[in-house]
């Protein structure tokens, strides 16, 4: 049996961050807080434009988190700047960046005295459509209960590893970075089909002139993508030994996971091993921090399913709407595939091929 379309459509996945942000009265504040709405633009694309528009260093623009560019979302954002309602009109009326398909908005929340930095978010609220979905999961879910308690695996999805339709090869690139080897970063960085990457197929001088001409949190973005593939795989194994045959072994446009198909595997995991450590990249202050710190290995989030109708994309199929919110770290792509593999082999004919899972794209972008 199939399992069911992801991202179709830049309007299938809609996110939302959830942040407890600290405000002060404008005159007490060093920093403008903006809620940014984009389409089409990785975050760190879109801090590049802000910083433009805004005319500030893009180190004074910042962000809590990374959001997907194949999706329509909603960051906070912060400018080291005391910015008008003039400001913020003008900086709109430069937010398209190609068209209906990549474009930008930002409104006002407030004033502070602190820049956002990565790892501040509190979590995501997300609304999604699944498209194609078989008749008979289609029946199930609009037959059963609305509101779903899912348990899943805490991966790092195929977004984390490369932009939509581009190579999943952040971890490479990162690997190289750390190892020291630039002219190979820089090489594997050109195949990127990322922002930067456009930026490094223009680059003649030598690897280490453009590493130091990009945006900092950039190459410290790609030291994160390795150690998110190094954690993964520790995962892998340790569901691998905790589960037994209660698995499916899938290749994700490239990349390898092992998925529980029971529940009991999953919260199996869990009892095993609760966290496990992994490591962290961050700009601070002028250099890159490592830092390790506890991850849990399994979610929880309550999925609730509110619409199932006909799919107007995939004839034969249905369309359905989901919701959830998870915490700061979780992949909305990871859960909910997660789920449907679980689900499956109760409405169908058993556990889903992982073939069929292989083939089925997760969407693209940086988490």
């Amino acid at each position: 049996m199939r399992l069911p379309l992801l991202k179709v459509l830049p309007e299938d996945f809609r996110v939302t961050e959830a942040l407890g942000l600290e405000t002060a009265p404008p005159d007490a504040s060093t920093h403008t807080y903006l809620l940014l709405w984009k389409r089409g633009l990785t975050t760190h694309e879109a801090l590049g434009a802000l910083s433009a528009a805004f005319g500030v260093e893009v180190r004074d623009v910042a962000a809590a988190g990374l959001k997907d560019e194949d999706g329509i979302t909603e960051q906070f954002v912060s400018v080291r700047a005391a910015l008008s309602p003039e400001d913020i009109a003008r900086a709109n009326a430069r937010g398209r960046c190609g068209g209906e398909e990549r474009r930008w908005q930002v409104a006002l929340h407030g004033t502070g005295t602190t820049a956002l930095r990565t790892g501040e978010l509190d979590g995501n609220c997300f609304r999604l459509v699944v498209r194609n979905v078989a008749e008979p999961l289609a029946t199930a879910l609009a037959e059963g209960p609305r509101r779903h308690t899912h348990f899943f695996v805490n991966y790092y999805d195929t977004q984390r590893f490369g932009v939509p339709g581009g190579p999943k090869q952040t971890h490479l690139i990162g690997g190289a970075l750390l190892a020291g080897d630039e002219d190979t970063a820089l090489e594997l960085l050109r195949r990127s089909g990322s922002a930067e990457g456009a930026l490094a197929l223009e680059h003649q001088g030598p690897a280490g002139e453009l590493w130091q001409r990009l945006d900092p949190r950039v190459p410290v973005f790609y030291r994160c993508a390795h150690a998110s593939y190094e954690w993964n795989t520790r995962v892998r194994a340790l569901l691998r030994e905790s589960a037994g045959a209660d698995v499916a072994q899938v290749e994700r446009e490239g990349l390898p996971y092992t998925f529980a198909t029971t529940r009991g595997a999953v919260l199996g995991l869990a009892a095993h091993r609760p966290e496990l450590d992994y490591v962290r990249y961050r700009w601070t202050d002028g250099v890159c921090v490592r830092s390790t710190a506890a991850r849990p290995t399994v979610l929880q989030t309550h999925i609730s399913v509110h619409r199932v109708e006909p799919d107007p994309l995939h004839p034969g199929g249905f369309a359905c709407t989901l919701s959830f919110f998870l915490p700061s770290g979780g992949y909305a792509t990871a859960a909910v595939h997660q789920w449907f593999v679980q689900i499956l082999g109760s409405v169908g004919d058993g556990a889903p091929d992982p073939a069929v899972a292989a083939a089925v794209p997760a969407g693209g972008g940086r988490g």
